[in-house]
């Protein structure tokens, strides 16, 4: 997004319906390009179906700090006048056995932190 960028959601929608946020800007601003990594063991880890979800929102008014000028008409475009909405991601595609596991081994560390927590 450019100037007029406001907010910005990742989402994963599940295979049985259910939402879950991937990655969440609420207060974008331009010169926030930033690279989103996650550790190897907070990467999202997705059943086979699930749908990714990306909302934009963009703020054209008189309220916009950043904004260059309400009154412009706004399209798509390269500049910073202009705007746009993308994300990219990495996808690699696992097996179900591997999901399977990955998911059996993330349960059991989550279950041995809570544990340790609690001595």
């Amino acid at each position: 997004m450019h100037f007029r960028g406001k907010a910005f959601t990742m989402e994963a929608i599940l295979p049985d319906g259910r939402t879950e946020v991937l990655n969440s800007v609420p207060q974008y601003r331009f010169n926030w390009h930033i690279n989103y990594v996650y550790t190897k063991d907070a990467a999202p880890v997705l059943p086979r179906g699930t749908i990714i979800k990306t909302t934009a929102w963009h703020d054209n008014t008189l309220a916009n700090k950043f904004n260059p000028d309400p009154a412009q008409w706004v399209t798509f475009g390269q500049r910073s006048v202009d705007e746009m909405a993308h994300a990219n991601e990495v996808v690699v595609y696992i097996s179900d056995a591997d999901y399977e596991r990955i998911i059996a081994e993330r349960k059991k560390a989550a279950a041995t932190n809570t544990q340790q927590q609690q001595q």
